[in-house]
C-alpha cells in the first residue's frame, strides 16, 4: 500500500467542515478520496484548495535518504512543518531516525499515531508535560524519548518533577547551546559543561548529546554562515569536554536542526570524529520544500556541497494552493480568491506559478512579471503584465515560502498527480 492508503484508512473522512470539499452532502472517507476521480483543473472541488504533488514528495524524501547515506548522518525531520502522520510515515519508511517535536502536545499527537522515537527539540517544562512524558515512558518500554536542557535551573526543575512522577528510567537529554540574542540554549561553553555534569550526576537523567538550532541564523544567508559555523565548533568543544569526563551515556548525539545548513552540519561533525558520535539532522522543510525562501537557500546549499550536487536534481516544491482569478479591475492588476486564511506570507509573498482555464488537461506556466504584492484575509493582489493571459474564472497555482505556516491553515490537503488529478488526501493535526 502507498503511504496515502495506509493513513487514509485510519483517519476520519472529509465533510462540509473541509473548505475545499465539493458541494456534496456526504462524508467522503479519506481512503475513498482518490477513487472519486476529482480534478483541480475540471473544477471538481471548491477553491481555494491546498494540494501536494506526490511525485515531488517522493522525490524529496528519497533525495534526503540518499544525502544522509552519503554523508553518514541520520535525520529526525521536524514534524511541526506538516503535522501530518501520513507524511511522517513516508519519512520513516525512507530511513528517518525518528521525528522531532516542538511541544509536549506534538509528542502526544505523534504517540497517538504510533511514532516510537521522538526528539522534543525544546525544554521539557511544566507539570502536565513532564507527567505525560513520564507516563508514556512508564507505559511503553519501546518509547524512545529525548529532549533538551540549557541551564542548571532547568535541570533542577526537571529532576524535581520526575521525583513526583517517576518514569522508571532516566529521561534522555541533549545539552542545548545558544547564541546571544537568540532563543534558548546555553550562551557559553562553561555553562553548557556545568549543565552536562549536573545531568550526568542525576539518577533520573541521562546525558545523550549536544544540540543547537543553527537555523536561527538562516535569515542572514551567507552573512550568517560564520556565526553558524561557530555554533557547530562550540558543539564539538562541549562534546569533547563531556567525552573526556565520561559524562555521556552511550554514543553521543550531535544534532542541529535547520533546513538551510544541514550540509555544513553533516560535513563539520562527520569530519571531526565520524565514528565517535551520531550526527542527527532535523530539517523539516525538505520534504515539501517551497518556491521562494527555502528554494534560494537550497540553491546555495547545492552550490557549496559536492555531496548534494552529486545527487543530481535538488529538492522540488511539492505544495501549491489553487485559487480563481476573481477580477481584472485594472490593466496591470488581478485579484485572486485566496488570502492569509489560506496561504503563508510570513517570509515572502506567495508566487503565482501556473494557470489553467477550466477544463484544461495540463496547467501552463505563467510568464515573468506575475507577482503577489498584498494579501487580505481572502484576497490576493497580483501585479501582472498588461498582456497577461489571465482572465476572470481562470485557475492559478501559487507557490509558497516557509511551508509551516501554510500547512496549519489546512486540516486536510489533497494529493495530486502532475495533471492535478486528485489521487488522495492527508490529514493534519495542528
Amino acid at each position: 500500500m502507498t503511504f496515502e492508503d495506509q493513513w487514509a484508512a485510519r483517519h476520519a473522512g472529509l465533510d462540509w467542515r473541509f473548505k475545499a470539499l465539493p458541494a456534496i452532502d456526504d462524508t467522503v472517507a479519506l481512503d475513498a478520496v482518490g477513487a472519486q476521480g476529482w480534478s483541480i483543473l475540471r473544477e471538481d472541488v471548491m477553491l481555494p484548495a491546498a494540494v501536494l504533488r506526490t511525485e515531488a514528495l517522493r522525490h524529496n524524501s528519497h533525495w534526503m535518504r540518499r544525502f544522509t547515506d552519503l554523508v553518514g548522518a541520520r535525520i529526525a525531520p521536524h514534524g511541526k512543518t506538516t503535522m501530518s502522520p501520513a507524511l511522517f510515515d513516508l519519512q520513516l519508511a525512507d530511513g528517518a531516525w525518528g521525528v522531532t517535536a516542538a511541544t509536549p502536545a506534538h509528542v502526544r499527537i505523534y504517540r497517538q499515531h504510533g511514532v516510537r522515537r521522538i526528539l522534543l527539540a525544546n525544554q521539557l517544562i511544566g507539570r502536565q508535560g513532564v507527567a505525560y512524558i513520564a507516563s508514556e515512558l512508564a507505559r511503553d518500554p519501546d518509547f524512545d524519548f529525548y529532549c533538551l536542557v540549557d541551564s542548571m535551573a532547568a535541570v533542577d526543575a526537571l529532576d524535581a518533577a520526575l521525583q513526583a512522577c517517576p518514569p522508571g528510567r532516566p529521561i534522555q537529554l541533549l545539552v542545548e547551546l545558544g547564541i546571544a540574542g537568540g532563543r534558548s540554549g546555553a550562551r557559553d561553553d562553561a555553562t553548557a559543561i556545568e549543565v552536562a555534569r549536573a545531568v550526568s550526576a542525576s539518577p533520573r537523567l541521562s546525558l545523550r548529546g549536544v544540540e543547537a538550532f543553527e537555523g536561527i541564523l538562516q535569515g542572514q544567508g551567507v552573512a550568517g554562515e560564520p556565526g553558524m559555523r561557530n555554533v557547530l565548533d562550540r558543539m564539538m568543544v562541549v562534546a569533547t569536554a563531556c567525552t573526556a569526563e565520561n559524562l555521556f551515556d552511550g554514543v553521543p548525539i550531535l544534532s542541529a536542526g535547520g533546513s538551510s545548513f544541514f550540509d555544513v552540519v553533516a560535513k563539520t561533525f562527520g569530519a571531526a570524529a565520524p565514528s565517535s558520535h551520531e550526527v542527527l539532522l532535523r530539517s523539516g522543510c525538505y520534504l515539501v520544500h517551497d518556491s521562494g525562501y527555502y528554494a534560494k537557500l537550497v540553491e546555495r546549499l547545492m552550490a557549496r556541497s559536492p555531496e548534494a550536487a552529486s545527487l543530481g536534481e535538488g529538492l522540488r516544491p511539492a505544495l501549491e494552493v489553487w485559487a480563481y482569478v476573481h477580477s481584472r479591475p485594472e490593466p496591470g492588476r488581478a485579484i485572486a480568491g485566496l488570502g492569509r486564511r489560506d496561504i503563508s506570507d510570513d517570509t515572502r509573498m506567495p508566487t503565482p506559478l501556473l494557470f489553467a482555464r477550466p477544463g484544461d488537461t495540463q496547467p501552463s506556466a505563467l510568464g515573468p512579471g506575475h507577482s503577489t504584492v498584498r494579501l487580505d484575509d481572502q484576497h490576493a493582489y497580483l501585479d501582472i503584465p498588461e498582456d497577461s493571459p489571465l482572465q476572470v474564472g481562470d485557475l492559478v497555482a501559487f507557490g509558497i515560502s516557509h511551508p509551516c505556516t501554510t500547512f496549519d491553515r489546512w486540516p486536510a490537503l489533497y494529493l495530486v498527480d502532475e495533471a492535478r488529478t486528485i489521487t488522495g488526501a492527508i490529514r493534519t493535526f495542528f
